[in-house]
């Protein structure tokens, strides 16, 4: 890196500034770092191995003492045996019992030895994987665990992030609304904030313009293009409760100003702030809660011969769907191919049946009240 850094003084233009700069930020630094934890660890891993060879040894030795002890154990055994039913003399019984205890100790104590190794083994194997562990401190970099590839994943991907937001938030919506009317109302106004931010995010990412261009300019229809097409659908798409409540909260704040000017109210630029800032709230709020209440015409109309339960399930249904195939792409999952275009795919058939039908409906809805 010293040499290409050196070397690269002869280069000039941005590619240049930004070829050195790379080099020349906080890559040496860690590749230094890594050198001396590999080094480190290197050299503990050296002496482990030496000891290691050292207990092999050992082991090896007291297993061919071991073996020839217990042959010992059991001559004595039987010679004492023999002396026992022979109505040998006392002396000689009492020998032949007395090399049994010997033969006994003798392979205990090699028995005991291997132990003793086996305790050797296991601490000193247990200090050279924390030698091993600590040779990384403020060395070498963790591995990143879920918690920051999820954050390096929002932080990259911050338009697909808000589209699951959104996906996820708007099922909770559904769910609580007939519970909690307040919450799931406030959840509403965060999946729509968070389609419309994702819209405008993807809108920007040169990623999503150069797969649309491929894909209407050189017939690249590939699983990226569809991709692109279906989030910037999705988006869009769960953005239309949004715009509409701000812009019936605009028109009720608007229409709250003239009407306060007409009565000729005196205080000034904070009383109409704040009754302008009332009538946008109310306005808006009263138009989502309008547009939550409108349902998809096409499921409707396809279920109208069906129980009311039958209804409610192919609902939660098509949403929960949303919601699952929004998170499976995380990176807690990894990266399937196979899963991320079964989800595209599902997500398309969704904007088809469910979310297309149900936006067109709302807009509608909100046209209606709007320009009342």
């Amino acid at each position: 890196m010293t040499q290409l850094l050196g070397e690269s003084t002869y280069w000039r233009g941005e590619a240049a500034d930004a070829f050195r700069e790379a080099l020349d930020g906080d890559l040496p630094r860690q590749l230094r770092n890594a050198h001396r934890s590999v080094s480190k660890a290197a050299a503990k891993l050296r002496g482990w191995h030496d000891d290691l060879v050292g207990y092999q040894a050992t082991a090896r030795r007291y297993d061919t003492r071991a073996k020839l002890d217990a042959a010992a154990l059991m001559r004595a055994e039987s010679h004492h045996e023999r002396a026992r039913t022979t109505n040998v003399p006392e002396p000689e019984l009492k020998a032949a019992g007395d090399a049994v205890t010997r033969a006994r100790e003798a392979l205990e104590s090699v028995r005991r030895l291997a132990r003793e190794l086996e305790e050797t083994h296991r601490v000193e194997a247990g200090r050279v994987a924390k030698s091993l562990n600590e040779a990384t401190e403020r060395l070498a970099p963790g591995e990143p665990g879920v918690l920051d590839r999820v954050l390096k994943w929002v932080d990259e991907d911050l338009g697909d992030f808000l589209s699951d937001v959104s996906a996820v938030v708007g099922f909770a919506a559904m769910v609580i609304g007939p519970l909690f009317p307040p919450v799931g109302l406030a959840l509403l106004f965060v999946a729509t904030g968070a389609s419309f931010g994702a819209l405008a995010l993807h809108l920007r990412d040169p990623r999503v313009h150069k797969s649309l261009k491929d894909g209407l300019t050189k017939g690249e229809f590939d699983a990226d293009f569809w991709d692109c097409t279906v989030t910037l659908t999705g988006d869009a798409l769960g953005s239309v409760p949004g715009v509409a409540a701000v812009a019936h909260g605009a028109k009720s704040a608007s229409a709250a100003s003239h009407a306060l000017g007409a009565l000729g109210d005196s205080g000034g630029i904070a009383s109409a702030a704040r009754t302008g800032s009332s009538a946008f709230t109310s306005g808006a709020t009263i138009a989502m809660d309008g547009l939550r209440q409108v349902e998809n015409p096409l499921a409707g109309w396809a279920l109208r011969s069906t129980p009311d339960a039958v209804q409610e399930t192919v609902k939660y249904t098509l949403t929960g769907t949303g919601a699952i195939t929004a998170t499976s792409h995380l990176p807690v999952f990894g990266e399937n191919e196979t899963v991320d275009n079964t989800a595209t795919a599902v997500d398309g058939v969704r904007a088809v049946v469910d979310d297309g039908p149900s936006a067109a409906a709302k807009a509608a809805h909100a046209w209606t009240i709007i320009a009342r």
